[in-house]
């Protein structure tokens, strides 16, 4: 009988330990978008958009090592199914490698955007080309080191082309390093990024920039300031964009710059504002409303260019 129960126990325990380490998490959230877009020119355009987003993630560990995996397919309301997250990752505290589909630190923050629609004609660079969720004719490795609790370093590569544009000929298409300093007033990140690979239709891409951005509090307002600048080798066309955003509870409110400095023609710049406050909806925790909007000018755009656009949408999120 002893034995009996001792034999229960031990299978109850090993039971009870795998299920702790390998028992998978699922989550799931709804988002609908409901649009206006109103431009300079031509009439306003009216658009309703969303996505059932589904989560599975799961974390196995030995020691101080670890490896996990996570997937994420978006159901759209327009008929399509797409993934947005599909990696693994494994490595310890000190270090770890990523692969597969995913996005590596943000170099250009916008805060509470859940709606920003710029004028169309204005290159707008957000140091994301080697960020990741390449294209389907590319694939991503990442490396992230902690040299310290204040100093973190991550590799972000584009293993082949990044997008179907490429003729798969390139095996590290875009390299993107960069560090993290945490300090006790604010965060700091700057990061470089590289792109070149070939075209199918000949002649390549070659593109290089950089970024630095800021994370602080101010009372109770979590504020983002990046900077960004962009080279094309090929055009020598020049972009320099800027940000500034906060968030204090659910209300958002941001402001984006950019100028653009081209060989030839024009040198257009923009100036895009946005907002967003987000409120319960029925008195449901799982539900909200979110009332977004921006108003974005350009100056020196090609003649009979759009100029001028404003958008707002209203957004429900429910998480399930």
């Amino acid at each position: 009988m002893k034995k009996s129960i001792l034999h229960t126990a031990i299978i109850s325990s090993i039971l009870s330990v795998s299920a702790a380490h390998a028992a998978p998490s699922f989550d799931a959230n709804f988002e609908l978008n409901t649009d206006a877009i109103s431009k300079a020119e031509g009439d306003t355009t009216y658009d309703q958009n969303g996505r059932v987003e589904l989560n599975a993630y799961s974390k196995h560990t030995a020691g101080d090592n670890f490896f996990a995996g996570k997937g994420t397919v978006l159901l759209n309301t327009d008929g399509e199914a797409t993934v947005d997250d599909a990696f693994i990752q494994l490595g310890n505290n000190a270090w770890d490698v990523q692969l597969g589909r995913f996005e590596g630190v943000n170099l250009f923050p916008l805060g509470k955007d859940t709606m920003v629609e710029h004028v169309a004609n204005v290159d707008v660079y957000q140091a994301n080309k080697v960020r990741g969720r390449a294209g389907d004719d590319g694939g991503q490795i990442a490396f992230h080191f902690n040299a310290s609790e204040n100093v973190k370093f991550e590799i972000d590569t584009i293993f082949g082309d990044d997008d179907t544009a490429g003729d798969d000929t390139a095996a590290i298409s875009g390299v993107r390093p960069s560090v993290t300093f945490i300090t006790d007033a604010a965060t700091f990140t700057a990061g470089f990024e590289s792109v070149k690979y070939d075209l199918t239709t000949g002649g390549d891409v070659s593109q290089s920039g950089y970024a630095l951005t800021a994370n602080f509090d101010v009372a109770a307002a979590n504020v983002n300031l990046s900077a960004a600048f962009m080279d094309d080798d090929n055009t020598d066309q020049k972009v320099s964009s800027f940000a500034a955003n906060m968030t204090y509870g659910n209300f958002g409110l941001g402001v984006i710059g950019s100028n653009v400095d081209n060989k030839t023609g024009n040198d257009p710049s923009l100036l895009t504002t946005y907002v967003a406050y987000t409120m319960p909806v029925l008195d449901i925790e799982n539900a909200t409303v979110t009332l977004a909007g921006s108003y974005s000018t350009a100056d020196k755009v090609a003649t009979g260019a759009n100029d001028k656009t404003t958008a707002a949408r209203v957004r429900f999120n429910y998480s399930f």
